[in-house]
């Protein structure tokens, strides 16, 4: 377990390698998503559509990213922390970060992912829609949740 939150950042070009592993080894603990990508793919999918196309808070620990959120203007399009490093409050620092400089955000998260919809109801959002999981490339139940301060 990491001994200490170090920082929010924001995060940059040189973190794509830092942050696939971080997105690689969290969904490797959802056992339920299927692999729909190489390691290759989703490290250019990093570092060109997330780093490239959204504002990206990196959170670590002990100097070292062990989480990330990526944020467009009202959405939370991602958030990820490293297994080891969960439940250390990483997460709801990154969470907290961008609701400091977004008026709302709604997020997609899988319906099975219950750990994260624990979290993010701790955080004030609530449930506004849902999926049968036609519109993400999983194919799983999804849930709509919003945040308004």
């Amino acid at each position: 377990m990491p001994r200490a939150l170090t920082a929010v950042r924001t995060g940059a070009a040189a973190d794509a390698d830092a942050l696939t592993a971080i997105f690689l080894a969290a969904r490797a603990g959802m056992t339920y998503l299927p692999a729909l990508h190489t390691d290759a793919e989703t490290r250019w999918w990093m570092e060109h559509v997330v780093l490239g196309g959204s504002r990206v808070l990196v959170a670590t620990s002990d100097g070292q990213p062990a989480g990330f959120a990526a944020i467009g203007p009202g959405t939370l399009k991602h958030l990820y922390v490293r297994p080891d490093a969960q439940r250390a409050g990483l997460g709801s620092a990154l969470l907290e970060a961008a609701q400091a400089t977004e008026p709302s955000l709604v997020l997609h998260v899988f319906a099975q992912n219950a750990a994260a919809i624990r979290l993010y109801r701790r955080h004030g959002f609530a449930v506004t829609g849902g999926s049968d999981g036609s519109g993400n490339e999983e194919g799983l139940p999804d849930l709509e949740m919003t945040w308004r301060p």
